[in-house]
């Protein structure tokens, strides 16, 4: 029996040493403060993508209707070139002349006419 009491201590001995301390390994965890930063932070991010976004829309928007009013303005230019021709062409001397003979039946007396013309305004000079 001593015998059995040795052999049960000397096992028992081994089991003591070779116990090793099972300390619990904390994971790094995120505490709820750094998760509310994380939010307002990813919030944040989102709402000034959003912001970019549409103010590229409203510049893309805004050289459309640039691009619009300039072919309108070169339009109206066009316009305003070929009434000025038949501007020139309805008061040339000529057409004057003929309109008047052919179809009014007018005659030119060049007694009657008279020639004006405005004088230059005089310059002011002190001496």
């Amino acid at each position: 029996m001593a015998n059995r009491a040795r052999s049960l201590m000397v096992e028992q001995s081994p089991d003591v040493k070779t116990k090793k301390i099972q300390r619990r390994i904390r994971r790094a965890r995120i505490t709820r403060g750094e998760k509310c930063l994380m939010a307002l932070m990813f919030i944040a991010t989102i709402v000034l993508c959003i912001f970019v976004v549409t103010n590229y829309a409203n510049i893309y928007a805004k050289e459309q209707e640039i691009v619009q009013l300039e072919q309108h303005i070169a339009e109206q230019q066009q316009i305003n070139e070929n009434l000025q021709m038949k501007v020139a062409e309805l008061s040339a001397p000529e057409r004057i002349m003929y309109y008047a003979k052919e179809e009014l039946g007018m005659s030119l007396n060049d007694e009657q006419v008279r020639i004006i013309q405005e004088k230059a305004p005089k310059e002011n000079v002190q001496e």
